[in-house]
């Protein structure tokens, strides 16, 4: 299983599938995708940022896509994800899930998320440091 981190502008979380997320027919459940998408998209936040708790996270989710490719059993997983678009004060998280040592591909996703300051309740503008950490980390 490979380790954490960067490749080809991917970030990606090695995972295993556990007994917990498959549903009466053995498979993954389509609702735990959404969960595996949560935390890569989490684990990129912390490394772009260099935050690691979960009062750190600047942003809300404002839109979330699964496209379903394969079924899931018990197996190892990689999780990618990458910034796509970045706007004003949104961006957009592009993910995939991938099955056989990273070889097929059994879900993509997209995730809008807006930045956004907890303690004042408003959107955020991004910040130009986020945006330039992003493109050196993606090339």
């Amino acid at each position: 299983m490979p380790v954490e981190g960067w490749s080809d502008g991917w970030y990606i979380v090695p995972w295993q599938v556990v007994f917990r997320d498959l549903d009466a027919f053995g498979h993954v459940n389509n609702a735990v995708f959404f969960t595996y998408f949560e935390w890569a998209r989490t684990r990129l936040w912390f490394s772009l940022t260099g935050f690691e708790q979960a009062h750190e996270v600047g942003f809300i989710v404002a839109r979330a896509e699964c496209d379903f490719r394969q079924q899931l059993s018990l197996e190892p997983i990689e999780l990618r994800t990458r910034v796509g678009e970045m706007r004003n004060t949104s961006l957009e998280f592009l993910s995939e899930i991938r099955r056989d040592n990273g070889q097929q591909i059994a879900a993509t996703g997209r995730v809008v998320v807006v930045f956004y300051d907890w303690k004042r309740q408003t959107k955020v503008a991004i910040p130009d440091e986020f945006r330039q950490r992003v493109l050196e980390l993606q090339k």
